[in-house]
């Protein structure tokens, strides 16, 4: 993300407005807009299978998936913030903004390195009272791994693939972690 400091407040009704439009994705905070780096091939094939998969077993449930475009809207200390969660799942009838979402059941992200990129995320989502679990996964095949938040637990990391097996438990949904970095 580009930081530049020199850039004056934004609302947020002119950032969504400018996002409709514009040809980068950029994530607001706290006022001020920032670049999203673009993704990689590694990033889309796990993400976007794992898109495949959750909506393909929430059909028909009413709950919504969304996959990369959809921004979630949340307000910390009277600040807005819009993020593009990689994936998102949506079971709320009534969050039904077309250009983004205030209740969020499950966030999907798809990471390259986890330590520097989950942090921000991670405080930002806990605060989120509808959010039940938050899903962060490695995007390289090459160091398969998934790390796993439950509100339940009190925001505990845990393992997000015991035994291969990715599990989100308030979605009653699993996958095999290999299944996720397949390509075609």
């Amino acid at each position: 993300m580009t930081l530049n400091l020199l850039q004056p407040l934004c609302t947020v009704e002119d950032y969504l407005e400018e996002e409709q439009s514009a040809e980068e994705r950029h994530e607001y905070i706290a006022g001020r807009i920032y670049e999203m780096a673009g993704a990689t091939e590694k990033h889309e094939i796990v993400a976007g299978n794992l898109f495949v998969l959750l909506f393909t077993h929430l059909r028909g449930s009413g709950c919504r998936t969304f996959k990369g475009d959809m921004k979630v809207h949340l307000t910390l200390n009277g600040k807005d913030y819009l993020y593009y969660p990689d994936i998102m799942v949506v079971c709320d009838p009534e969050d039904n903004e077309p250009i983004y979402k205030k209740s969020p059941k499950v966030l999907i992200e798809v990471m390259s390195d986890y330590k520097a990129d989950h942090v921000e995320k991670l405080f930002a989502y806990q605060q989120i009272d509808t959010l039940q679990e938050y899903l962060v996964i490695d995007q390289d095949p090459e160091n398969q791994q998934a790390w796993l938040y439950r509100a339940e637990t009190g925001w505990q990391q845990e393992d997000g693939a015991p035994g291969g097996i990715v599990r989100v438990d308030c979605l009653d949904f699993e996958t095999s972690l290999a299944d996720l970095y397949q390509m075609g």
